[in-house]
């Protein structure tokens, strides 16, 4: 398996000077306002990877000086308050998790080797990733009310270009011939009959292909929607259909010219259908027309996701070495239980067997939402994520600020290095909120539950701790043990004529698994219940003590004991 160890970006979009991400192979975390660089991020990572199926100049042209009177320079994506001459790149390097090879890949103005026939580990990256931003949603549901949903415009700039037919996104598959232009002659009339009837042949089957991909989608997106979004009830499906097609005259007119997107997006046509379950009707299923009007955001927002997820789906990525998936504010439009549901779909907190293929992805989340990024945060292994904090004050042309995010522990052990002995003690309030907060949910479902103080938190804790105990006790034992067998342990049974070979060598087993429990249950299980009640004594000593007025000092020795507490604590728990 390989994955990405370090990202270099310099005087690219938002970043100036070189800006280094050490990832390590490690799922990213980035919080950063509006403008700070999230976005820059996402386009340089996907702009690195469009790069293995381009040729060098359809590359360079984002690393070139922009001149005003030069066309072939207004494409550059270099930093407009950089010097001009100040050089411009963007390096990834990659690393096998199995046999710790590094090898670097790099695109500038003067270096690109990512479209290498003799390596083609970006190009595997590219067909196997995914990007998905904002927008996507967005665009889903922006028509008027008395429009129909026309997903040509949202399909053709946030999901043909982010799939891939070979090594070919599709976008500029289906920007090829035939839709370029029609036959012409040497002097720019059009063909004959005989050429214009094969050339119309093979847009009927280029129309062909795009609706087979649609209903390949559609088919990904319903089960999705059904089994995730819907708990497997029947409550809305999707259907896509490419109603206005690439027609002869229509292709005539040179539609992907720069001024005619407008006619393009108003020709070409793919229709979203919907229907909601209703068993009051002989058919069960109700059509909803001008889905916008009628359907809440929440709703309208599932569906974009599930057609989105659905247009993953149908890649064969399974035996792929590398992939990513960047997810830029996807979900910005909705409330946070809505959003929740789709990170626990995308985390596969519940390790739901048909969501598995989203384990394989190195993930990139970006998010400008603060309490956001703290959830997902708390409920996510530091020793598998990196978590970085960006910031940028839009009223300047500085470069965005980026540093690593430190959890509420780090921040506490830091503070109590610096003396800042309350600082330290509402940090480690902090962090064990946080920990309990991951032990109690770890699906993270009861996120918007009525708020429990950490008293609450460690009592109810406490207990879960001792249900398990009892639980463990009584599946291991009580429940495949007849009363008999115990009472013949109690004896010397080893001398009991009456018993044979095999049935001691039985009696011997059950003696031992029954002591190796007692050991383990005394040994693991009662440390986390001593750390329960040793955090109860912390919160009382220290944690009320710097978050509230008291006479009562937070003493050196009791504050650093506190911190190695809430490691172990966090260890065990």
């Amino acid at each position: 398996m390989k994955k990405i160890k370090e990202i270099k970006i310099q005087n690219f979009k938002a970043f100036q000077k070189e800006q280094v991400f050490p990832i390590n192979g490690k799922h990213v975390l980035v919080y950063g306002n509006n403008g700070s660089g999230k976005s820059s991020l996402f386009w340089a990572l996907y702009t690195l990877l469009q790069s293995s199926i381009k040729e060098d100049d359809g590359v360079k042209k984002y690393f070139k000086k922009y001149v005003a009177s030069n066309k072939g320079t207004h494409q550059t994506l270099k930093n407009v308050f950089m010097d001009e001459n100040e050089q411009s790149f963007i390096k990834l390097s990659a690393i096998d998790t199995a046999t710790q090879h590094e090898e670097t890949f790099t695109i500038s103005h003067d270096v690109i080797n990512t479209n290498d026939d003799a390596n083609t580990l970006i190009q595997e990256l590219n067909i196997a990733s995914d990007f998905i931003n904002y927008k996507l949603l967005h665009n889903f549901y922006r028509a008027s009310h008395k429009q129909e949903v026309n997903l040509w415009p949202v399909f053709e700039r946030d999901i043909f270009p982010f799939m891939t037919d070979g090594t070919q996104n599709w976008l500029d598959d289906i920007i090829k011939a035939p839709t370029l232009d029609v036959p012409r002659t040497p002097k720019g009339a059009v063909a004959s009959r005989n050429r214009k009837q094969r050339y119309v042949d093979d847009i009927a089957a280029l129309n062909e292909k795009i609706q087979n991909l649609l209903n390949e989608i559609t088919g990904h997106a319903n089960i999705f929607l059904k089994d995730h979004f819907f708990e497997g009830k029947d409550v809305i499906k999707v259907a896509l259909s490419f109603e206005k097609k690439f027609k002869f005259d229509l292709i005539k007119n040179k539609i992907w010219e720069d001024n005619k997107q407008g006619q393009r997006h108003d020709q070409l046509h793919i229709k979203l259908g919907v229907e909601i379950y209703d068993d009051t009707i002989p058919e069960k299923w109700r059509a909803i027309e001008r889905v916008q009007s009628f359907l809440n955001e929440a709703q309208l927002t599932r569906i974009a996701i599930g057609v989105r997820i659905g247009a993953l789906r149908t890649r064969p990525l399974a035996s792929a070495r590398f992939k990513i998936l960047v997810l830029d504010d996807m979900l910005i439009s909705l409330d946070l239980s809505n959003r929740m549901d789709v990170v626990r779909i995308i985390l596969n907190k519940e390790e739901k067997e048909d969501l598995k293929f989203f384990d394989g992805f190195q993930k990139f989340i970006l998010t400008h939402d603060k309490g956001f990024f703290n959830l997902i945060r708390r409920n996510t292994d530091e020793e598998e994520w990196v978590y970085f904090n960006f910031n940028k004050d839009e009223k300047d042309s500085s470069a965005p600020k980026i540093k690593e995010d430190e959890s509420p522990i780090q921040r506490a052990i830091k503070r109590f290095e610096e003396g800042e002995f309350e600082a330290s003690g509402n940090e480690l309030r902090k962090e064990a909120e946080a920990i309990l907060d991951s032990f109690l949910d770890p699906d993270m479902k009861f996120f918007n539950q009525k708020f429990k103080g950490l008293s609450q938190k460690l009592d109810d804790a406490f207990k879960q701790l001792i249900d398990k105990r009892h639980k463990d006790f009584t599946e291991k034992f009580i429940n495949d043990l007849d009363l008999s067998k115990l009472k013949k342990i109690k004896t010397d049974y080893s001398t009991d004529g009456t018993l044979t070979a095999e049935e001691i060598a039985n009696l011997d087993s059950i003696k031992t698994r029954l002591f190796d429990f007692l050991i383990e249950f005394n040994e693991k299980k009662n440390r986390k219940e001593l750390l329960i009640t040793e955090t109860k004594d912390i919160l009382d000593r220290i944690m009320n003590a710097a978050s509230h007025h008291s006479e009562n000092p937070l003493h050196r020795e009791e504050l650093k004991n506190a911190i190695a507490k809430m490691i172990e604590l966090k260890e065990h728990l």
